[in-house]
């Protein structure tokens, strides 16, 4: 009984310890707890551990997430969600965090834009090129206008 205790301790001390580096989704996780051999049991054990004291929680990942690439690295909403997808993170929760920072979205993914067009207007590229240079980084045509009309 003592061995199994101390694998499930082992198993739960690696985890706590991976994470604790860099914030991973609970596909993540586990996928990385069954690369270092943990059986399904002790994985299990483990992920209901950490859900339970919210270490994983891909609501908390998504949200944390969401608003570290976009206020910190100015990321457009659509390179977000396709870096949640590729992640594991279930849609239903992208969409939710997304849907609950839409107003935030909205005004830091203009004041982006604005900062983009100063500085292309400083390198005295013209509407054209500048709108399309926007546009190669995901930023949508409606959102470059209502930024340019007013």
């Amino acid at each position: 009984m003592n061995d199994e205790k101390t694998l499930y301790s082992d198993c739960c001390q690696y985890a706590i310890k991976y994470i604790s580096k860099y914030p991973k989704t609970e596909k993540e996780l586990s996928a990385k707890l069954y690369q270092k051999w943990f059986n399904s049991e002790q994985v299990r054990y483990t992920m209901d551990y950490l859900k339970k004291k919210r270490f994983a929680d891909d609501h908390v990942f998504a949200e944390s997430y969401v608003r570290s690439e976009l206020v910190n690295k100015w990321k457009p909403i659509i390179a977000i969600r396709t870096k949640l997808i590729q992640k594991w993170v279930d849609k239903k929760i992208i969409d939710e965090v997304i849907s609950e920072y839409e107003k935030d979205i909205t005004n830091w993914i203009k004041e982006k834009i604005q900062k983009e067009i100063e500085n292309y207007k400083r390198k005295w590229l013209e509407w054209f090129d500048i709108i399309q240079k926007l546009m190669r980084k995901w930023y949508k045509l409606d959102e470059i206008k209502s930024v340019i009309n007013k």
